[in-house]
């Protein structure tokens, strides 16, 4: 497997670990849905064990985060325009609003001259939509 390809696969590993959190499953009960042995989740995560697309498939299945949705946060489509960072953004923002800054009254208004976000910006606002996203699903938690 390529570098590039590698590093992608770990983005999405700790994407999916990221939603499994917000979920509210356990990753033992994960397990047990899926008929997994013990400590097979921690061992997928951690790159332990291949991470395959029937894993990310099954486990979104569980947790009750469509893989459409999943996929479509992790890779925007390119209707939407622009650089995949200002997709990916616009995407979680429509998830996920970020409240407007008010300039200062005494400040003319500027226009602001918007920096792509780096991976770590990226991934906080994933993450803070899926945490919205499972906030408002109510009832997906495992009993």
């Amino acid at each position: 497997m390529s570098e590039k390809s590698e590093a992608e696969v770990v983005r999405l590993t700790n994407l999916l670990a990221s939603a499994i959190k917000f979920s509210g499953w356990k990753q033992r009960d994960i397990e047990k849905s899926l008929g997994l042995s013990s400590g097979s989740m921690s061992r997928l995560l951690s790159g332990g064990i291949e991470l395959k697309i029937k894993h990310v498939l099954e486990i979104c299945e569980v947790i009750g985060f469509p893989p459409s949705r999943f996929f479509h946060a992790s890779y925007p489509t390119a209707e939407e325009g622009g650089s995949d960072a200002a997709r990916l953004q616009r995407l979680l923002e429509q998830l996920h609003p970020v409240p407007e800054a008010t300039p200062e009254p005494s400040a003319p208004a500027q226009p602001a001259s918007p920096a792509a976000p780096n991976q770590a910006e990226i991934e906080r606002i994933v993450f803070g939509a899926l945490a919205k996203f499972f906030s408002n699903m109510g009832g997906t938690q495992p009993g």
